[in-house]
């Protein structure tokens, strides 16, 4: 892990070199934040954390964080928005969307959960899943569907959302896309 201070050398009286580390300025810890909400955007308890790694001084955290959000260059909706749209484009099932969420410091049940997924139709997605991942025909082996069930799983999947896409597979069942 990098540490972001300043370090310049200086000279003890007996001679021997040292880093004695600055701590950042105001203006130095907002280039920081206003570089990494460029690279992508962050939730406010991630973006403290990240602050707090350096060892910023906490009223500066503060006053950054509120800066930032006043200018509207941080929100934690927006960000949770952006972040279950992300989820739901790369397959995932609503109980991982809900622990990435709680990871980056929003909650579980944030209302952007709900609206972006309230007509998702979660077999159907498993089950799209499952046609990218294994084609078609899908094994009807035991130990194949049980791989198939954990895949699901991992992927956020209820076991009863796996074994219905499993199901509607087998069944030849073929929504409308």
């Amino acid at each position: 892990m990098k540490v972001y201070t300043k370090k310049r050398a200086s000279k003890s009286a007996d001679g021997e070199e040292g880093a004695v580390v600055e701590p950042l300025t105001a203006e130095q810890l907002w280039s920081r934040v206003l570089a990494w909400q460029a690279r992508r955007e962050h939730s406010r308890a991630e973006l403290e954390a990240r602050l707090r790694q350096i060892d910023a001084d906490e009223a500066l955290i503060e006053s950054t964080l509120a800066r930032l959000a006043e200018l509207g260059l941080q929100n934690d909706d927006r960000f949770a928005e952006s972040l279950v749209r992300g989820q739901l484009q790369r397959g995932r099932g609503q109980r991982m969307i809900r622990q990435t969420l709680q990871q980056r410091g929003i909650a579980p049940d944030h209302p952007a959960l709900a609206e972006q997924t309230e007509s998702v139709d979660w077999v159907e997605q498993a089950r799209q899943l499952l046609l990218r991942r294994f084609g078609e025909p899908l094994s009807s082996e035991a130990r194949d569907k049980a791989r198939q069930v954990r895949f699901l799983q991992y992927r956020g999947f209820s076991l009863g959302q796996a074994l219905a896409a499993i199901q509607a597979l087998a069944s030849g069942h073929v929504a409308d896309d």
